[in-house]
């Protein structure tokens, strides 16, 4: 995993546990207006540490637009940090900047595998309709179209239910919570919740 790192004027460091991780750091930048978009073709992805004022800012947001849309982007913020606003800008995930090392692995994994990352504490009915447009969905397939049943366990996904609490909401088995999930992933040809709540708001919106 080949990532650039973006550190912050206001916080500092993105990530101060780096040398711990599994992931090869090929450029670390002081701030994210210094990063020049042509430098980051031999990266997989970008570490983007920014702290709420930040997030907000409009020439913070214009330069992390422009490098979202190049390369899958995490940012890593301080907790509280608002995950709508990151969605919006094109963020494919969200972090505290105190996770773990394994944590932080695990999420440039999901992001590179094409998941959204977002904490479940976030407002996930709003990431996901952002999510949405980062689908890797083509505009001209068929509408994605499921049974009712399936339509309530992505209304229920969406709020951030597991296949447990899928279950004890439908009273239903956890088994077959997950069968009727991997039958709307399969129906949607998506691989992830997230990409499979995005694909069917999409659809709904275009209905």
């Amino acid at each position: 995993m080949r990532v650039c790192v973006v550190d912050s004027p206001e916080l500092g460091r993105a990530y101060p546990r780096l040398a711990e991780c599994a992931i090869e750091c090929m450029a670390v930048v002081p701030s994210i207006d210094e990063v020049d978009p042509r430098l980051l073709v031999e990266h997989e992805a970008v570490l983007v540490a920014c702290s709420d004022h930040e997030l907000a800012d409009p020439s913070f947001q214009l330069s992390a637009a422009r490098i979202a849309r190049q390369l899958p982007t995490i940012a890593l913020v301080t907790a509280g940090a608002d995950a709508g606003i990151a969605a919006r800008l094109g963020f494919r995930g969200l972090l505290d900047r105190d996770v773990s090392p394994a944590a932080l692995e695990r999420t440039v994994r999901a992001v590179l595998s094409g998941e959204l990352a977002f904490p479940r504490s976030s407002q996930f009915s709003s990431v996901t309709s952002h999510g949405a447009r980062l689908s890797r969905h083509g505009s001209n397939e068929a509408p994605t179209t499921l049974t009712p049943r399936q339509q309530e366990i992505v209304d229920l996904i969406a709020q951030g239910s597991t296949d447990r609490e899928i279950a004890d909401r439908l009273r239903i088995s956890q088994s077959t919570a997950h069968k009727h999930v991997q039958n709307a992933l399969r129906r949607s040809k998506t691989r992830t919740r997230s990409q499979l709540v995005a694909v069917v708001r999409q659809t709904a919106a275009l209905l």
